[in-house]
């Protein structure tokens, strides 16, 4: 089963992390596998601090919408089911991050991830089971002044976050 983790960061810690995005990997990674306290106090702030709230209604009713024509996605106590042939996924909306799991064919993975790329917002997915990080969508270009400074697309350097390495 693969599983993943949508979290908003603060534009600014995303525009200065361009091309660094490791550092938001290992710091999540750390979060999740360290068993020192104290560390994991320190960890929780850390990421706290660099996050955004998630807009749940909002996400919901955007995913809504670009899934409503396909016959094999449920929505069931807020929580979105695909359910085919190629496999299962689910896909819940929390206050502070989105959980993605799915198992069978990495389509499955996909179906969520262009609903997310579609929407009002940039979410960066890790999978820290396997190692995979980057963001959903590109970060649009910021205008400064007379020049237009495009921060492009800041996937993981060993490839696209839903499969090929």
């Amino acid at each position: 089963m693969r599983k993943y983790d949508f979290y908003l960061i603060h534009d600014s810690f995303a525009r200065f992390y361009y091309r660094r995005e490791y550092f938001f990997y290992n710091l999540f990674k750390q979060y999740k596998t360290t068993d020192n306290p104290r560390l994991l106090q320190t960890l929780s702030k850390q990421i706290e601090f660099i996050t955004k709230g998630i807009p749940v209604l909002k996400i919901q009713q955007q995913l809504l919408k670009q899934l409503q024509k396909r016959k094999d996605v449920n929505v069931k106590n807020s929580i979105f089911y695909v359910d085919n042939d190629s496999g299962s996924a689910s896909f819940h909306i929390h206050n502070k991050k989105c959980i993605l799991k799915a198992s069978g064919s990495i389509d499955l993975d996909m179906i969520f991830m262009e609903a997310l790329r579609k929407s009002d917002f940039n979410f960066f997915a890790i999978d820290t089971d396997n190692g995979r990080f980057g963001w959903v969508k590109p970060i649009k270009a910021v205008k400064t002044g007379k020049k237009a400074v495009t921060a492009g697309h800041l996937s993981n350097q060993s490839g696209h976050i839903a499969g090929r390495k």
